[in-house]
Protein backbone atom coordinates (compact mmCIF):
# COMPACT_ATOMS: atom_id res chain seq x y z
CA UNK A 1 0.00 0.00 0.00
CA UNK A 2 3.07 2.23 0.70
CA UNK A 3 4.41 1.49 -2.33
CA UNK A 4 1.63 2.11 -4.75
CA UNK A 5 1.19 5.59 -2.81
CA UNK A 6 4.68 6.25 -3.52
CA UNK A 7 4.68 5.15 -7.51
CA UNK A 8 1.52 7.25 -7.96
CA UNK A 9 3.06 10.38 -6.83
CA UNK A 10 6.56 9.44 -8.85
CA UNK A 11 3.89 8.18 -12.09
CA UNK A 12 2.88 11.95 -12.41
CA UNK A 13 -1.07 11.10 -11.87
CA UNK A 14 -0.86 13.26 -8.55
CA UNK A 15 1.88 14.16 -5.96
CA UNK A 16 2.64 12.06 -2.89
CA UNK A 17 0.27 13.06 -0.07
CA UNK A 18 1.45 14.08 3.53
CA UNK A 19 0.41 10.59 5.15
CA UNK A 20 1.64 9.00 2.41
CA UNK A 21 5.08 10.25 3.06
CA UNK A 22 5.10 9.36 6.39
CA UNK A 23 3.81 6.12 5.99
CA UNK A 24 6.97 5.39 3.10
CA UNK A 25 9.38 6.76 6.13
CA UNK A 26 7.76 4.41 8.49
CA UNK A 27 7.89 1.29 5.95
CA UNK A 28 11.80 2.40 4.98
CA UNK A 29 12.74 2.65 8.64
CA UNK A 30 10.78 -0.58 10.02
CA UNK A 31 12.65 -2.60 7.54
CA UNK A 32 15.94 -1.08 7.99
CA UNK A 33 15.87 -0.60 11.67
CA UNK A 34 20.09 0.03 11.26
CA UNK A 35 18.96 3.58 10.71
CA UNK A 36 18.64 4.41 14.19
CA UNK A 37 21.86 4.31 14.91
CA UNK A 38 23.37 7.19 14.37
CA UNK A 39 20.96 9.05 16.73
CA UNK A 40 20.73 6.36 19.45
CA UNK A 41 24.86 6.11 19.64
CA UNK A 42 24.39 10.33 19.92
CA UNK A 43 21.99 10.04 22.62
CA UNK A 44 24.16 7.31 24.34
CA UNK A 45 27.11 9.80 24.37
CA UNK A 46 25.03 12.43 25.96
CA UNK A 47 23.72 10.38 28.58
CA UNK A 48 26.45 8.12 29.80
CA UNK A 49 29.70 9.86 28.53
CA UNK A 50 31.55 12.85 29.68
CA UNK A 51 29.77 16.21 30.25
CA UNK A 52 31.90 19.65 28.85
CA UNK A 53 30.32 22.15 31.41
CA UNK A 54 30.64 25.81 30.82
CA UNK A 55 30.02 26.97 34.84
CA UNK A 56 32.35 29.52 34.93
CA UNK A 57 30.98 31.49 31.72
CA UNK A 58 27.54 31.06 32.86
CA UNK A 59 28.43 32.80 36.17
CA UNK A 60 29.91 35.69 34.33
CA UNK A 61 27.02 35.91 32.28
CA UNK A 62 24.87 36.03 35.67
CA UNK A 63 27.04 38.54 37.22
CA UNK A 64 26.83 41.25 34.22
CA UNK A 65 23.00 40.50 34.01
CA UNK A 66 22.46 41.23 37.45
CA UNK A 67 25.13 44.23 37.50
CA UNK A 68 23.27 45.93 35.04
CA UNK A 69 20.73 46.52 37.08
CA UNK A 70 17.13 47.36 36.14
CA UNK A 71 15.56 44.56 37.52
CA UNK A 72 13.09 43.98 40.18
CA UNK A 73 14.29 41.39 42.84
CA UNK A 74 11.34 38.71 41.82
CA UNK A 75 13.03 39.08 38.18
CA UNK A 76 16.50 38.86 39.34
CA UNK A 77 16.34 35.77 41.17
CA UNK A 78 14.51 34.24 38.52
CA UNK A 79 17.07 34.91 36.29
CA UNK A 80 19.99 33.78 38.96
CA UNK A 81 17.66 30.09 39.50
CA UNK A 82 17.54 30.09 35.74
CA UNK A 83 21.19 30.79 34.70
CA UNK A 84 22.64 28.62 37.45
CA UNK A 85 20.09 25.35 36.54
CA UNK A 86 21.11 25.83 32.81
CA UNK A 87 25.04 25.60 34.07
CA UNK A 88 24.77 22.79 35.63
CA UNK A 89 23.11 21.09 32.83
CA UNK A 90 24.44 22.61 29.89
CA UNK A 91 26.85 20.41 28.01
CA UNK A 92 28.65 21.38 25.21
CA UNK A 93 28.82 18.13 23.34
CA UNK A 94 24.76 18.84 22.67
CA UNK A 95 25.57 21.05 20.13
CA UNK A 96 26.71 17.65 17.81
CA UNK A 97 22.80 17.86 17.67
CA UNK A 98 22.24 20.55 15.52
CA UNK A 99 18.30 20.22 14.74
CA UNK A 100 16.86 19.84 12.84
CA UNK A 101 19.26 19.77 9.91
CA UNK A 102 21.87 16.96 11.96
CA UNK A 103 21.19 14.03 13.88
CA UNK A 104 18.42 14.28 16.17
CA UNK A 105 19.11 13.65 20.06
CA UNK A 106 16.70 13.37 22.94
CA UNK A 107 19.42 13.74 25.56
CA UNK A 108 20.25 16.88 23.53
CA UNK A 109 16.95 18.73 24.62
CA UNK A 110 17.52 17.10 28.04
CA UNK A 111 20.66 17.59 29.22
CA UNK A 112 21.00 15.17 32.03
CA UNK A 113 23.38 15.26 34.50
CA UNK A 114 23.69 11.80 36.00
CA UNK A 115 22.70 8.74 34.57
CA UNK A 116 21.84 5.03 36.16
CA UNK A 117 25.93 4.52 36.48
CA UNK A 118 26.20 7.55 38.86
CA UNK A 119 27.32 10.93 38.05
CA UNK A 120 30.38 11.38 36.05
CA UNK A 121 33.52 14.15 36.38
CA UNK A 122 32.63 17.04 34.60
CA UNK A 123 34.83 18.62 32.36
CA UNK A 124 35.06 22.34 32.87
CA UNK A 125 36.04 24.73 29.85
CA UNK A 126 36.65 28.14 32.01
CA UNK A 127 37.97 30.08 28.86
CA UNK A 128 35.06 31.79 26.58
CA UNK A 129 37.40 31.78 23.34
CA UNK A 130 38.14 28.09 23.84
CA UNK A 131 33.82 27.58 24.69
CA UNK A 132 32.95 29.73 21.56
CA UNK A 133 35.43 27.53 19.31
CA UNK A 134 34.37 24.13 20.67
CA UNK A 135 31.01 25.32 20.37
CA UNK A 136 31.54 26.35 16.82
CA UNK A 137 33.51 23.14 15.69
CA UNK A 138 31.30 20.83 17.18
CA UNK A 139 28.06 22.19 15.70
CA UNK A 140 29.90 21.87 12.06
CA UNK A 141 31.09 18.41 13.22
CA UNK A 142 27.04 17.41 13.90
CA UNK A 143 25.91 19.33 10.27
CA UNK A 144 28.72 17.03 8.38
CA UNK A 145 27.56 14.22 10.43
CA UNK A 146 23.59 15.12 9.93
CA UNK A 147 24.88 14.95 6.06
CA UNK A 148 25.92 11.31 6.36
CA UNK A 149 23.22 10.29 8.48
CA UNK A 150 20.21 12.15 5.89
CA UNK A 151 22.61 10.23 2.95
CA UNK A 152 22.03 6.68 4.89
CA UNK A 153 18.14 7.87 4.94
CA UNK A 154 18.01 9.10 1.51
CA UNK A 155 19.48 6.23 -0.04
CA UNK A 156 16.68 3.97 1.85
CA UNK A 157 14.04 6.21 0.00
CA UNK A 158 15.42 6.05 -3.44
CA UNK A 159 16.63 2.61 -4.17
CA UNK A 160 19.03 1.86 -6.73
CA UNK A 161 19.51 5.71 -7.54
CA UNK A 162 22.94 7.05 -7.31
CA UNK A 163 23.50 9.78 -4.36
CA UNK A 164 26.05 12.26 -4.61
CA UNK A 165 29.25 12.36 -2.64
CA UNK A 166 28.86 12.13 0.89
CA UNK A 167 31.88 14.70 1.71
CA UNK A 168 30.78 16.84 -0.31
CA UNK A 169 27.22 17.28 1.02
CA UNK A 170 28.80 17.38 4.53
CA UNK A 171 30.81 20.18 3.24
CA UNK A 172 27.42 21.97 1.86
CA UNK A 173 25.39 20.87 5.24
CA UNK A 174 28.46 22.84 7.13
CA UNK A 175 28.22 25.69 4.64
CA UNK A 176 24.39 25.71 4.58
CA UNK A 177 24.55 26.11 8.39
CA UNK A 178 26.94 29.24 8.03
CA UNK A 179 24.70 31.16 6.09
CA UNK A 180 22.07 30.45 8.30
CA UNK A 181 23.94 31.18 11.90
CA UNK A 182 25.23 34.90 9.08
CA UNK A 183 21.23 35.29 8.31
CA UNK A 184 20.08 35.11 11.69
CA UNK A 185 22.14 37.32 13.39
CA UNK A 186 21.91 39.66 10.52
CA UNK A 187 17.63 38.98 10.74
CA UNK A 188 17.41 39.29 14.72
CA UNK A 189 20.31 42.53 14.58
CA UNK A 190 17.12 44.00 12.35
CA UNK A 191 14.47 43.24 13.76
CA UNK A 192 15.89 44.61 17.22
CA UNK A 193 16.74 47.87 15.53
CA UNK A 194 13.23 48.11 14.40
CA UNK A 195 12.12 47.52 17.86
CA UNK A 196 13.78 49.89 19.52
CA UNK A 197 12.85 52.62 16.83
CA UNK A 198 9.24 51.66 17.04
CA UNK A 199 8.80 51.29 20.64
CA UNK A 200 10.13 55.11 20.73
CA UNK A 201 7.60 56.45 18.65
CA UNK A 202 5.01 54.08 20.16
CA UNK A 203 4.90 50.53 22.16
CA UNK A 204 2.64 49.40 20.36
CA UNK A 205 4.80 49.82 17.03
CA UNK A 206 7.55 48.33 18.61
CA UNK A 207 5.22 45.02 19.17
CA UNK A 208 3.72 45.04 15.92
CA UNK A 209 7.44 45.44 14.67
CA UNK A 210 8.50 41.91 16.57
CA UNK A 211 5.18 40.25 15.64
CA UNK A 212 6.12 40.85 12.02
CA UNK A 213 9.91 39.83 12.61
CA UNK A 214 8.67 36.64 14.19
CA UNK A 215 6.46 35.75 11.58
CA UNK A 216 9.00 36.97 8.58
CA UNK A 217 11.13 34.17 10.43
CA UNK A 218 8.90 31.57 10.57
CA UNK A 219 7.99 31.68 6.72
CA UNK A 220 12.21 32.11 6.03
CA UNK A 221 12.29 28.52 8.03
CA UNK A 222 9.50 27.00 5.71
CA UNK A 223 10.89 28.26 2.48
CA UNK A 224 14.15 26.87 3.10
CA UNK A 225 13.09 23.61 5.36
CA UNK A 226 14.42 21.54 2.04
CA UNK A 227 17.52 23.04 1.16
CA UNK A 228 19.52 19.68 3.10
CA UNK A 229 16.87 17.16 0.93
CA UNK A 230 18.37 18.79 -2.45
CA UNK A 231 22.15 19.01 -0.97
CA UNK A 232 21.74 15.24 -0.18
CA UNK A 233 19.69 13.53 -2.35
CA UNK A 234 20.17 15.47 -5.68
CA UNK A 235 23.49 16.83 -5.53
CA UNK A 236 22.85 20.23 -5.55
CA UNK A 237 24.68 23.35 -4.42
CA UNK A 238 24.25 25.19 -1.33
CA UNK A 239 22.56 28.41 -3.02
CA UNK A 240 20.63 25.97 -5.85
CA UNK A 241 19.34 24.13 -3.02
CA UNK A 242 17.58 26.68 -1.59
CA UNK A 243 16.11 28.14 -4.58
CA UNK A 244 14.62 24.69 -5.12
CA UNK A 245 13.19 24.92 -1.63
CA UNK A 246 11.77 27.87 -2.15
CA UNK A 247 10.11 26.67 -5.33
CA UNK A 248 8.74 23.52 -4.36
CA UNK A 249 7.38 25.25 -1.07
CA UNK A 250 6.13 28.14 -3.00
CA UNK A 251 3.97 25.24 -5.52
CA UNK A 252 2.85 23.04 -2.12
CA UNK A 253 2.38 25.72 0.16
CA UNK A 254 -0.61 24.22 1.62
CA UNK A 255 0.61 20.72 1.69
CA UNK A 256 4.02 21.81 3.00
CA UNK A 257 2.51 23.85 6.06
CA UNK A 258 0.33 20.66 7.03
CA UNK A 259 3.44 18.01 6.79
CA UNK A 260 5.53 20.35 8.91
CA UNK A 261 3.56 21.39 11.14
CA UNK A 262 2.37 17.58 11.50
CA UNK A 263 6.23 16.46 11.81
CA UNK A 264 6.96 18.87 14.53
CA UNK A 265 3.91 18.16 16.18
CA UNK A 266 4.78 14.82 16.51
CA UNK A 267 7.95 15.19 17.31
CA UNK A 268 7.46 17.53 20.28
CA UNK A 269 4.29 15.26 21.59
CA UNK A 270 6.91 11.86 21.47
CA UNK A 271 9.30 14.05 23.11
CA UNK A 272 6.66 14.73 26.30
CA UNK A 273 6.61 10.67 26.55
CA UNK A 274 10.31 10.36 25.81
CA UNK A 275 10.58 12.32 28.87
CA UNK A 276 8.68 10.46 31.66
CA UNK A 277 11.52 8.28 32.21
CA UNK A 278 13.86 9.80 34.85
CA UNK A 279 17.88 10.02 33.32
CA UNK A 280 18.79 8.06 36.48
CA UNK A 281 16.86 5.02 34.99
CA UNK A 282 17.33 2.54 32.76
CA UNK A 283 13.77 2.56 31.34
CA UNK A 284 15.53 5.77 29.60
CA UNK A 285 17.13 3.59 27.14
CA UNK A 286 13.78 2.22 25.69
CA UNK A 287 13.10 6.08 25.26
CA UNK A 288 16.45 6.77 23.65
CA UNK A 289 15.48 4.19 21.15
CA UNK A 290 11.80 4.74 20.59
CA UNK A 291 13.05 8.54 19.93
CA UNK A 292 15.24 7.27 17.43
CA UNK A 293 13.09 5.06 15.80
CA UNK A 294 10.18 8.06 15.36
CA UNK A 295 12.99 10.72 14.66
CA UNK A 296 14.24 8.41 11.87
CA UNK A 297 11.26 7.69 10.81
CA UNK A 298 10.03 11.63 10.24
CA UNK A 299 12.92 12.68 8.43
CA UNK A 300 12.66 9.39 6.14
CA UNK A 301 9.52 10.53 5.80
CA UNK A 302 10.87 14.26 4.50
CA UNK A 303 12.79 12.83 2.17
CA UNK A 304 9.77 10.47 0.57
CA UNK A 305 7.70 14.04 0.50
CA UNK A 306 11.02 15.95 -1.34
CA UNK A 307 11.49 13.71 -3.32
CA UNK A 308 7.57 12.86 -4.50
CA UNK A 309 6.76 16.20 -4.74
CA UNK A 310 9.78 17.33 -7.23
CA UNK A 311 9.81 14.63 -9.35
CA UNK A 312 6.06 15.24 -9.59
CA UNK A 313 6.79 19.25 -10.22
CA UNK A 314 9.31 18.53 -12.63
CA UNK A 315 6.83 16.15 -14.68
CA UNK A 316 4.57 19.00 -14.46
CA UNK A 317 6.78 21.21 -16.34
CA UNK A 318 7.38 18.79 -18.23
CA UNK A 319 3.95 18.38 -19.60
CA UNK A 320 3.89 22.19 -19.37
CA UNK A 321 6.94 22.52 -22.26
CA UNK A 322 5.70 20.21 -24.38
CA UNK A 323 4.29 21.80 -27.58
CA UNK A 324 0.68 20.90 -28.48
CA UNK A 325 0.25 18.55 -30.91
CA UNK A 326 -2.19 19.14 -34.16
Amino acid sequence: MVESFFVDSQAGSKPIGVLAAFATGFDRVASRPLLIIPPLVLDLLLWLGPHLRTAGIFGWVQDQVLRAGGLADEQAALVRESLSSLSERFNLLSSLSTLPFGVPSLMAGRMPVQNPLGQGNPLEVAQPALAILLWLSLSALGLGLGAYYQHWIAQAIASGAELGSTWRAALRMVGFGFILFIGAIVTATTVGLAFGVASLILPLFGVGVLYLGLILMFWLAVYLAFTPHGIVRYNLGVIRAMLESIVLVRWNLLSTVGFLLIGFGAYWIMGQIWALPAETSWFSALAVIGHGFVSTTLVAGSYAYYQGRREWLEQARAVRSRPPTA
